[in-house]
């Protein structure tokens, strides 16, 4: 706060406006402006991508609601011409439609693969997070398919609103009891398919492989070549104590127990996680019910 001088007589102090140098003032004003003009132009483009592909459904007779149709657009960081193409070769109505009833509810009581509570994100990007324990998963005894039908009913879930199809969401595998006996080529090309978008429209920004086991790289060579140079690098294999690097201050108490209580001494065992189970019967009973009032299917 600036003060008058005692120097200065009566009338010599009257208020004066105060400016700021004119190179800062000048260049916040740029700024603002800069930014104020991206962002519009952003806008611009964003809703014209949606005006093409809008038109584009309408003259293929593709049906797809407009929420789905913005998913394409902004997995393909609205470029028109790429989202075209996504929608007229990889759109599938069985796998954007699905519902948590019959063999998929059932699939989802096997723990394999199941969004963690909402409440958890990402340390940078707020996306939200989905657990897999690969070890629950036997491709030799059950089809691929339900295991895809498990993963994009979650990434369908996961991107239910704009901002959550903008934020993404990030994938954690525990690769806790993981053998050779869980994989199979077909299983994981289908898995990482998915996973990149090429089944339903939802952008996975952040795959963490925590803790698997000493001999995964001989897996790891099998598995890179299914990914797109972008998609690897958002592949990080980690000790679970690095979860703090990707994941926000307080992720414990959201993982469940069989992760977040590893490496815990007994009395910190009562506050690490959520119990397994519990997480997948909350999220399946709510679902139920959603569909349920969304189709008027009665379970």
């Amino acid at each position: 706060m600036m003060t008058l001088s005692p120097l200065l007589s009566p009338s010599a102090r009257k208020p004066r406006l105060l400016s700021m140098p004119s190179g800062l003032a000048d260049g916040e004003s740029s700024s603002s402006s800069a930014a104020g003009s991206s962002q519009q132009s952003q806008r611009r483009k964003e809703e014209i991508c949606l005006q093409i592909l809008r038109r584009f459904c309408e003259m293929s007779d593709i049906q797809l609601s407009d929420h789905t149709i913005f998913r394409y657009a902004c997995l393909h960081h609205f470029n028109a011409q790429k989202a075209k193409s996504a929608i007229r070769n990889c759109h599938d109505r069985h796998y954007l439609d699905l519902r948590m009833r019959g063999e998929l509810e059932e699939q989802f009581y096997s723990c394999a693969l199941f969004p963690l509570p909402a409440g958890l994100k990402t340390k940078k990007g707020n996306s939200s997070v989905f657990y897999m324990r690969p070890s629950r998963y036997d491709p030799t005894k059950t089809p691929t398919k339900k295991i895809i039908e498990n993963l994009c009913y979650v990434l369908n879930d996961r991107s239910n609103t704009r901002q959550r199809a903008r934020d993404g969401v990030a994938f954690v595998a525990n690769m806790k009891g993981w053998t050779m006996h869980n994989f199979s080529m077909d299983y994981c090309r289908q898995f990482m398919y998915a996973l990149q978008g090429h089944i339903v429209p939802t952008r996975v920004v952040l795959f963490l492989i925590v803790n698997p086991p000493s001999w995964f790289g001989n897996v790891w060579k099998l598995m890179r070549p299914m990914l797109s140079k972008s998609f690897s690098r958002k592949v990080h294999i980690v000790k679970q104590e690095k979860l703090a690097d990707y994941l926000m201050k307080g992720y414990d108490k959201y993982l469940p127990d069989e992760l977040a209580a590893a490496g815990k001494n007994t009395d910190e065992l009562a506050a690490a996680g959520k119990n397994t189970s519990e997480i997948v019967e909350d999220y399946v009973d709510l679902k139920g019910y959603e569909d349920e009032e969304e189709t008027g299917f009665e379970l």
